[in-house]
């Protein structure tokens, strides 16, 4: 892969100045209006009452209606224009502070995120990254840009924990961070770049090579473009293919890496039919799992798709987006990739059929990768301000590169290597940071495996009581709910390189598996 490490030494945001702290008594939530802190503009603080609250419908998660307890509801503004949103429950505060990331481009407040956790006793933080709604001339702007990919948490979580220490009279015991994607991006930054604001991260489906993902994404446009795209049929058909010389004894594939697939017998012998690829159709799979590569240098620039995650019998249809290759074959780069780039680098007249895989990736790195790449691999600042760092990711992603977490915890070991003392490396890693792979989960949540993981839960347990997660399980939900699926799936997942060994007996209850080393990296 290209080299991503130390693009930048930015400064973390000086917040910490002297304090105009103006008279008020613990739990006033009102008064909270009058706290002045550099960079930071209060527009109201308002005391909830307890009862129903209903979050509208986002994205594929339904409206959902909550009971809250009694809270401080502070709305605020932290410099340059981020705006965020601060709960504080007014009892029962579990003497935690959360916050939580955001998705895609942000420019929203995450409501479902603030009532799910205020329930559970946190005083708990969202942002909006730093700009409003879905237009996209923020993007175009240094300060706005450098907020969204690098540093609107960090600037959020200094005054945000200066709000709680106002309101409770004393700060958090603790402090967390829990992201996916984009949110798993800002989970990385905040590791990488600003180690003491968080004793606890847990980073999803991390985005952290962000421009890298754009490459991604225009890789499967141009081979779907050039070769032609598969039906959501025919990735059905060259999934079960794959499965089918795969071990698949439990229906899922625990180690992809370990699968080797020739697609050779599954091409059509003569014209197109149902249950073959064409040689064009071939092509197309053959370089969503090579992933982008440099054509001048044959350099890998960022890694392709792992074997399974091309499509699931249950995620046909209106739930194609959810799990496997349909996304990756154009509208990833439609959505996200042409968008960014346009704005960013090349005009609004750019066309993205002229893209270059070799000198226009050194074009975009220099111009993004250090305002929205977390890929600095040196966590020593992290470990020994004594964080911890739980990353999850999905064997199924049908975004982010399945590979991506691997490679880059194999650099931070590198980071931690003494000469000739490599599995001590793993020792001193494996200490602070443990990276779990998640057979058949989609980007988040969702897909065909479990991929609900409570992992907030087991990095307080490893912050708090010095209890490293051995292994977490993973619940498999409905598509489109965060109920758990009638008679569900349950899973461990097991610390990398380690993964989920079938013992025999009932492949759907945890007990019946054992964390083994990957038979891919033995």
């Amino acid at each position: 892969m290209r080299s991503r490490l130390s693009k930048r030494l930015l400064a973390p945001l000086a917040l910490v100045g002297a304090l105009l702290w103006l008279p008020a008594a613990a739990h006033d939530c009102r008064a909270l209006v009058q706290l002045k802190l550099p960079g930071l503009s209060i527009a109201s603080a308002l005391p909830m009452s307890a009862g129903p609250y209903t979050v509208p419908a986002t994205g594929p998660i339904a409206a959902h209606r909550f009971v809250l307890p009694r809270f401080c509801r502070v709305q605020g503004v932290v410099v340059p224009s981020i705006r965020f949103e601060l709960w504080l429950p007014a009892r029962h505060w579990n003497g935690r502070f959360l916050a939580v990331g955001s998705g895609g481009f942000g420019g929203f407040i995450d409501h479902f995120s603030l009532a799910t956790r205020l329930a559970q006793g946190y005083a708990v933080a969202v942002n909006d990254t730093g700009h409003e709604g879905k237009g996209l001339a923020w993007m175009r702007k240094s300060s706005a840009l450098l907020a969204w990919g690098h540093d609107a948490t960090h600037r959020v979580a200094v005054v945000a924990k200066r709000i709680v220490h106002r309101y409770y009279g004393s700060g958090p015991a603790h402090s967390y961070f829990e992201g996916c994607s984009t949110g798993g991006d800002q989970a990385m930054e905040e590791a990488e770049f600003f180690p003491q604001d968080f004793n606890g991260i847990v980073a999803e489906s991390p985005g952290m090579d962000y421009t890298g993902l754009m490459f991604s994404f225009l890789w499967g446009l141009h081979a779907a473009t050039r070769f032609g795209s598969l039906s959501e049929h025919k990735l059905l058909v060259l999934h079960r293919f794959v499965v089918t010389h795969c071990d698949t004894r439990t229906g899922l594939l625990g180690d992809p890496l370990s699968c080797r697939v020739d697609l050779k017998p599954l091409v059509c012998k003569g014209r197109d039919g149902p249950d073959c690829l064409t040689r064009d159709e071939a092509r197309t799979a053959q370089l969503i799992y090579q992933g982008p590569r440099d054509p001048r240098t044959n350099q890998q620039i960022y890694p392709g798709f792992v074997p399974g995650s091309e499509a699931d019998a249950t995620y046909i249809g209106p739930l194609a987006a959810l799990y496997g290759w349909s996304m990756i074959q154009g509208p990833l780069a439609r959505d996200y990739a042409i968008p960014l780039l346009k704005e960013t680098v090349f005009g609004n007249h750019w066309n993205w059929r002229t893209f270059d895989f070799d000198h226009d990736v050194v074009r975009v790195d220099q111009a993004l990768a250090g305002k929205i790449d977390a890929m600095n691999p040196d966590l020593r600042a992290f470990a020994g301000h004594g964080g911890k760092l739980i990353m999850v990711q999905g064997w199924g992603d049908p975004y982010n590169a399945q590979t991506l977490p691997i490679l880059y915890r194999q650099q931070v070991l590198d980071v931690f290597t003494t000469p000739g003392h490599r599995k001590g490396a793993a020792r001193r890693v494996d200490a602070f940071f443990r990276l779990f792979m998640a057979p058949g989960m989609s980007h988040c949540l969702w897909g065909p495996g479990p991929s609900q993981v409570h992992a907030l839960v087991a990095i307080e347990h490893w912050v708090e009581r010095d209890r490293a997660p051995r292994r977490l399980i993973a619940t498999q939900l409905t598509p489109g709910s965060l109920a758990a699926r009638p008679q569900a799936v349950r899973r461990p997942l097991c610390p990398y390189p380690q993964s989920a060994h079938y013992l025999g007996g009932d492949p759907n209850v945890p007990r019946d598996f054992r964390c083994e080393i990957s038979t891919s990296v033995r």
